[in-house]
């Protein structure tokens, strides 16, 4: 499909090609049904630049989102057996240009073709987190301010200011011109919302001296883990999130797991963990968000925002939180989502999922006959009844 029609749905497995610059009242939305991906390409003339008046001044601005799509998926969920979407932009070096309005706008144009026309080559990437345009690790060249400017305002083109609430990835590529033998340069832009896996706040921990609140153990503290050893703790990650403002408070709000709902006793009072936690079951790895069932196992849908911890032992393994067997933090390169980590590189999902595999005490399951297994299994559990106080 093409064009620029408002509504528009791009649907699983489905290509939108946007031939004209829309406006600010046109949505696209990812139906994200499936296991696969979206796509929506931008074309030379479905980008360009329009202006705002910002502060009074008359500035130029990305003319082709207006902050209007919505339900991107973000890359990292192929960790859980789903594409990320995507969206690419013809002539990325195009676009740039008509935005740069700034005295140094030759030198700065010449410097981001060669920039970009390199990344493409080395598969160097941009992120963008928080509203800070970021160099992947290892990346032989930086942007000036200006150039960071032009970049943020071709993600907040696209988003809207709810861009700058969470993290996107800018992948370079170089792909053939359908319309002529010329290679050009394509932005390639994926979300990349790091895998979250934590408890929230006031969490019991089973430890060698009882259940401690997760957010009262230090370093040194020894847990129980599964098989009935002891580990000591060597790091805790902290993290507090405003759902209000993140652009997907969907993937980040907590899961909450009644008592007795996987077992009797299990948990032994209600459980709240990130939905990308997952718990030990059977032998496997479950995400909480794949047992989400809208009776035992729900998403807190009222929370405005949310602390969350990780802790991490010297090798992965299961503890218990609230009697539950649930996974300890494994570091497959996503430490620097936490607030208190003292760097904030992030590993692309690929690297992420090679680690996970590698690393992870037990198989990670998130699709197929076992996961229905499961599932099926808590369906006949009724929710437990709340313990006084929790």
């Amino acid at each position: 499909m093409s064009g620029s029609s408002s509504g528009t749905i791009i649907a699983t497995d489905g290509t939108l090609s946007v031939t004209s610059a829309y406006s600010v009242a046109t949505n696209l939305t990812f139906q994200n049904e499936g296991t696969a991906s979206g796509v929506i390409i931008f074309s030379r003339t479905g980008i360009g630049a329009g202006t705002a008046t910002i502060n009074g001044v008359v500035t130029p601005v990305a003319d082709f989102g207006g902050g209007t799509i919505a339900n991107m998926l973000p890359s990292n969920y192929i960790n859980y057996g789903l594409l990320g979407d995507e969206i690419s932009i013809q002539s990325v070096d195009t676009l740039f240009n008509s935005l740069d309005i700034a005295s140094t706008a030759a030198a700065d144009n010449a410097d981001f073709l060669n920039h970009i026309s390199f990344a493409a080559q080395s598969g160097n990437q941009i992120f963008i987190r928080n509203g800070t345009v970021e160099m992947s690790a290892g990346t032989p060249f930086t942007l000036n301010a200006n150039e960071q400017t032009i970049v943020d305002e071709i993600v907040l083109g696209l988003f809207g200011a709810a861009a700058n609430h969470g993290t996107l990835e800018i992948s370079f590529a170089e792909r053939q011109n359908p319309n002529s033998n010329n290679q050009f340069v394509d932005a390639i832009i994926t979300a990349d919302t790091p895998i979250n896996p934590c408890f929230t706040e006031g969490t019991l921990i089973l430890t060698t001296r009882g259940e401690v609140p997760v957010e009262t153990l230090t370093t040194g503290d020894k847990v129980i883990t599964f098989d009935g050893g002891e580990q000591e703790i060597i790091w805790i990650g902290k993290r507090e999130i405003d759902l209000c403002s993140a652009s997907r408070p969907d993937i980040l709000r907590p899961v909450i797991i009644e008592p007795s709902a996987l077992s009797e006793g299990v948990p032994s009072r209600l459980l709240k963990i990130s939905p990308d936690h997952a718990l030990y079951i059977d032998g496997v790895l479950v995400p909480a968000k794949a047992l989400i069932n809208w009776n035992s196992i729900r998403q807190d849908d009222n929370v405005l925002s949310v602390k969350y911890y990780h802790v991490e032992l010297p090798q992965h393994d299961a503890l218990f939180a609230n009697g539950t067997p649930v996974e300890s933090f494994l570091d497959t390169g996503h430490r620097g989502i936490f607030d208190n980590a003292h760097e904030a590189v992030i590993a692309m999902p690929n690297i992420m999922q090679n680690k996970r595999e590698r690393e992870s005490f037990a198989p990670l399951c998130t699709l197929g006959s076992k996961l229905e297994d499961i599932r099926a299994r808590i369906a006949t559990r009724q929710p437990g009844l709340r313990l006084a106080g929790v």
